[in-house]
């Protein structure tokens, strides 16, 4: 018998066969990996590289455009700062052992500024703007890195709402091209805020506010830092504190930088320089109690003291030792301080006279003193006394004091405004207060809570609210509150134009387009008389309405007002010509 000793040549087609097919079944799968690495890594570097360049805002890092001023050019910028201006920071991006400069087809990456993105042109190598096979990221790229900025100011806890008769200015300085630069902001009489006049790149920039003081010092300056947000307007605010503000509420009669407030010992808006004083001592004629001076009976003048108010506005019960200071006016070394109702008992008598428009003292609160608002009398040693009602809150022990109102900006609005902000100024404010009208049909769309000092209220007022003063309430979450006064304006329309402004005898339906301005809805149309009826009106927007009239049998030419009446009774008027037969 013979040995075997190969294979058959069937055998071994068959197992090249059998090779063939496990080759063809495994190589796509290989392409396939070898494919997405490369994808891999190609996102991965996309990904650095526009973190580099953009930073992670919600992260507080803004990368390179935040120090800048604008996207890099390439990637080789994010390394280098060669050129790039005294503001780069870098390196933003490091190659070593992570990042690649070009991409795994041997093409640089692209870096978009609209929209904005990293880009890789892919495996074509061909530039197809974000299309074909490109691959970039992020997968929703943002349209722009830069944003805005909204300022409000408050001095003294006083909204600015005249820049320029207040003397106060804002700027921000950026960076352009590497470079410091600085813009001025622009300030809105109708909406109190400071903006900038144009987009700013991301990242945290330099707010300056200066204002003017009443002193040859330099200007009172306050610096922020503000973060910018691309795509979207940061709504910031600052609040300067300083005794020598010059403001324009404040006059200067003597004219020597000196707020008149800031010198005037007697109250009575006169410096004393100007005070008619015949001794001569400083010390003006009303309250010098000089007896030689001629003009002064009995000393200390003849000018009863104001109260105006105390601060802190309340205590509780058992309170101690608790300082108060109280505002005023014509107050004279001497004056004693009183409260209302029992409970409530002064330990400093005479008061600290600190001016003629404040005085300081310590009280106790007893135990059982009844809680609710007190008077408050200043009495001075000629015996004349002035008295501020409910200025001062007793509370129970951790009680919250009632709040107050000192002022509200704007105090009045018009029928129709639509997202008015408020500004509420005063004390002892909570979070999650609400707010309430009697003045019907106006919404409040939202309450935000600033601090304990100060509110913002948005409201809409309808076209057909109620007009004229009504009141505002705040409401802390404890149910107490403070009210003032809020006035809604009735709205005037303005008549700009009537097409057509005639039409023949004898004609009905006549169609006439109304355009101007203030058009409120619910706006009422009528005439001033026969021949002309009104038979219909609408209303299009707040600068245009459509009223459709009758003209009736006329001989000779009639003219007639066509007028127009918003809800709360302001009117205008245009004539229109019924034209005659003859």
């Amino acid at each position: 018998m013979n040995s075997r000793k190969g294979f058959s040549l069937i055998e071994i087609i068959v197992a090249i066969a059998i090779m063939a097919i496990i080759a063809g079944a495994i190589a796509p799968v290989m392409f396939r990996q070898l494919e997405q690495t490369r994808y891999t890594r190609v996102l991965d570097d996309l990904t650095s590289i526009y973190e580099a360049s953009l930073g992670s805002p919600k992260d507080d890092y803004f990368g390179f455009v935040g120090d800048v001023g604008r996207l890099p050019d390439s990637v080789e910028q994010l390394i280098d700062g060669t050129g790039q201006g005294t503001s780069w920071h870098g390196p933003y991006l490091a190659l070593a052992g992570g990042v690649h400069a070009t991409d795994v087809f041997g093409m640089p990456y692209v870096i978009d500024s609209i929209p904005v993105r990293v880009r890789s042109y892919g495996p074509d190598k061909n530039n197809q703007s974000g299309g074909g096979d490109d691959i970039y990221y992020p997968e929703n790229p943002i349209s722009t890195f830069k944003g805005f900025l909204e300022l409000q100011v408050y001095i003294n806890g006083r909204l600015i709402t005249d820049a320029t008769s207040d003397q106060v200015s804002a700027s921000l300085s950026y960076a352009v091209n590497g470079t410091p630069s600085n813009m001025t902001l622009n300030f809105s009489g109708s909406t109190y805020k400071f903006s900038l006049p144009d987009s700013v790149h991301q990242g945290k920039h330099v707010l300056t506010v200066n204002a003017a003081k009443a002193t040859l010092d330099a200007a009172t300056q306050d610096k922020e830092i503000v973060t910018i947000l691309p795509g979207v307007t940061t709504q910031f605010q600052v609040s300067m504190e300083d005794a020598d503000y010059m403001t324009r509420l404040d006059t200067d009669l003597n004219g020597n930088g000196i707020p008149d407030r800031q010198e005037d010992m007697d109250g009575d808006g006169i410096p004393n320089s100007m005070d008619t004083d015949i001794d001569g001592d400083g010390t003006p004629n009303t309250i010098d109690p000089d007896s030689l001076d001629p003009t002064i009976t009995g000393g200390g003048g003849a000018t009863t003291p104001i109260v105006t108010a105390v601060t802190p506005n309340y205590g509780a019960q058992s309170a101690s030792n608790l300082a108060l200071v109280i505002d005023g006016s014509y107050f004279t070394s001497g004056a004693t301080v009183t409260f209302s109702g029992t409970g409530v008992t002064v330990l400093t008598v005479p008061a600290t006279f600190n001016a003629s428009t404040q005085l300081a003292v310590s009280v106790n609160i007893g135990a059982s003193a009844a809680t609710g608002l007190r008077n408050v009398t200043v009495t001075n040693p000629s015996g004349q006394g002035g008295t501020g009602t409910n200025i001062f809150e007793v509370t129970t022990a951790g009680g919250s004091p009632s709040p107050s109102i000192t002022q509200i900006v704007p105090s009045s609005g018009n029928q129709g405004a639509t997202n008015l902000d408020i500004s509420v100024q005063g004390q002892n404010f909570q979070s999650g207060f609400t707010t309430t009208f009697t003045n019907a049909n106006i919404t409040v769309v939202s309450n935000t809570f600033v601090n304990s000092s100060q509110l913002t209220v948005r409201i809409n007022i309808s076209s057909n609210a109620s007009t004229g003063a009504g009141t505002m309430r705040i409401t802390n979450p404890d149910a107490k509150f403070a009210e003032t006064t809020f006035t809604v304006n009735a709205l005037k329309p303005n008549i700009a134009q009537i097409n057509p402004n005639n039409a023949n005898s004898n004609t009905s339906n006549v169609s006439i387009t109304v355009t101007g301005s203030e058009f409120l809805s619910g706006i009422n149309a009528s005439s001033s008389g026969s021949p002309l009826s009104i038979v219909s009106r609408t209303w299009v927007s707040s600068t245009q309405v459509t009223v459709v009239v009758n003209c009736g049998f006329a001989f000779t030419a009639q003219q007639r007002k066509l007028i127009l009446t918003n809800p709360g009774g302001q009117a205008d008027s245009a004539n229109f010509t019924v034209n005659g037969l003859f």
